[in-house]
């Protein structure tokens, strides 16, 4: 980094502690509120030093008002509201306070929709949520600095910085099985990363989707958040009218089938897209495991959601000399930790609910734990089921409470299976042998991977969670949230008056080519 770019940096970095004391010492002129929802409106207020004054009414958004909505909203990203700092710690302070303060009613929500135990809805759609956006809050200033770069020859004298720029408007779509999650973490990183969200929540989870197009008028700038709810019914219908628009980014939470969809629309418009999609997640166990932790793990990770998650374990391909004691062992397991049905959440539709018991009865395998259920509760008991290597349970992801487990040779035969079928979104290996699990983890290709353990690369905020191939593309948690938002622009600035080498403008000569050969070496 050359002194003029050191320079540069460190005035930038004044620059912001004095916006940021200025905006500690002097409040925001208003706070965004939202006074009584009626059929068709939402009445905004001002929250002024001394008084409340209506500023707006903005009417609860159906289909005829995308085309409105996606212009207004980026005509507000042009004025510059959403790219100061001050005012992406406003909106990210007021997204946390949402969470906080409405603690109970979400987890009714979950509760409502999904079946969740109250500890599942805190560790998924709540503390994870509220993880994230402390996170960000504590790395804004960081994450949104202006990279200095050094110079080469060719360009000198200059000085050259990466500046951080948000997209502009971006579209987040989120999913049914962490409606909270799934939602609002890439919407922080959004915001953070100084762009303005039209998010899309799930209507199949229609509790949650209604109360979070209600907390978010209530507590969100609608100039920088804009919730596209349930009272437009379908899916698909409400997405297929959101993609035919021009977004600046997009991100789509949900299966491949669908992310296939918005990367042909995100296509048609050259929008950047990141898509969080699924797979089927491979549990690898070897001769050299401890077997009751490996079982202990894998069952606790498949059972979170009923099964119901994206970074699930779905199978195992264990060692032949250990695969039966592995499903025995992850049986009782079960048995311990899923004794009441109230501690196993709820399948979320009746199709789903049918499509598992369908799994199951078209396995072609051995029952070695539960295997009952009762379709119209929903209830799924978690089970344990033997399968051939070519059993059509092994062709798609369960999205729910079976764990599959089949019989191999060898890891290396496990690894030939992994490598025959459509990269998963993450992978496990139980492995005392560190030489077995690296030979696993280097010949295998995954979104993610956890070693002795399940799911826990995706709460690192260290580590970027995202797939490959069929299971997604980009990333995001912890620093990358904020990137996957976020432009890289390069700007490189010359200085007048100083050298300017004569090689570069015409006409060429045969000196000037022998000047640049020479140089080119030096660079």
């Amino acid at each position: 980094m050359g002194p003029v770019g050191k320079i540069l940096h460190i005035a930038a970095l004044l620059v912001e502690v004095v916006t940021t004391a200025l905006s500690l010492l002097s409040p925001p002129d208003f706070v965004w509120a939202a006074l009584g929802f009626g059929a068709d409106r939402h009445v905004l207020v001002a929250e002024l030093p001394h008084a409340l004054e209506v500023v707006g009414v903005v009417p609860q958004l159906t289909l005829e008002h995308v085309d409105g909505l996606v212009e207004e909203m980026r005509a507000v990203f042009l004025t510059g509201l959403t790219r100061p700092l001050t005012k992406r710690r406003e909106q990210l302070r007021a997204l946390r306070q949402l969470v906080v303060e409405n603690e109970a009613e979400m987890l009714g929500a979950l509760a409502a929709d999904l079946g969740r135990p109250k500890f599942e809805g805190l560790f998924y759609d709540v503390l994870g949520v509220v993880h994230e956006i402390d996170h960000l809050l504590g790395h804004l200033d960081e994450y949104a600095a202006a990279e200095c770069k050094g110079i080469n020859l060719l360009s000198f004298p200059a000085s050259s910085y990466i500046v951080k720029e948000p997209f502009g408007t971006a579209l987040v779509i989120g999913t049914w099985n962490f409606p909270f999650q799934l939602a609002l973490v890439p919407m922080a990183g959004a915001i953070a990363a100084g762009n303005n969200v039209v998010l899309k929540p799930c209507n199949v989870a229609p509790a949650t989707a209604a109360l979070l197009e209600r907390l978010l008028a209530t507590y969100m700038d609608p100039r920088v958040v804009s919730v596209i709810g349930p009272a437009m019914k379908g899916d698909r219908t409400t997405t297929a009218a959101l993609l035919e628009h021009k977004w600046d980014k997009i991100f789509f939470t949900g299966s491949p089938t669908v992310g296939k969809v918005v990367a042909r629309a995100a296509a048609e418009h050259l929008t950047p897209v990141t898509l969080e999609l699924g797979g089927k997640n491979p549990v690898f166990v070897d001769a050299s495991a401890d077997i009751a932790l490996a079982a202990k793990r894998t069952v606790w990770g498949r059972g979170m959601n009923a099964g119901q998650q994206c970074i699930s374990p779905d199978y195992v391909l264990a060692h032949e000399s250990v695969a039966r004691a592995m499903a025995e062992v992850m049986g009782q397991w079960m048995g311990q930790f899923y004794a009441s049905e109230a501690d196993v959440g709820r399948i979320v539709g009746d199709s789903q609910m049918r499509r598992i018991v369908n799994m199951l009865e078209e396995s072609g395998g051995e029952v070695i734990h539960g295997g009952h259920y009762d379709l119209k509760s929903r209830y799924f008991e978690p089970t344990v089921v033997m399968v051939p290597m070519d059993s059509p349970a092994l062709d798609d992801e369960t999205f729910g409470p079976i764990l599959w487990v089949v019989s191999v040779p060898s890891m290396d035969a496990a690894i030939h299976h992994v490598n025959s079928r459509p990269k998963p979104l993450s992978l496990y290996v139980f492995a005392n042998d560190q030489d077995v699990a690296q030979r696993i983890v280097t010949n295998t290709s995954a979104g993610g991977c956890t070693i002795n353990a399940t799911l826990f690369h995706c709460t690192h905020p260290e580590l970027p969670f995202g797939g490959v191939g069929e299971s997604g593309s980009g990333a995001y948690h912890g620093k990358a949230t904020f990137d996957t938002f976020t432009h890289e622009k390069p700007v490189l600035r010359k200085m007048f008056g100083f050298f300017d080498p004569f090689f570069l403008y015409p006409p060429w000569t045969d000196f000037k080519v022998t000047v640049l050969r020479f140089l080119a070496k030096l660079v």
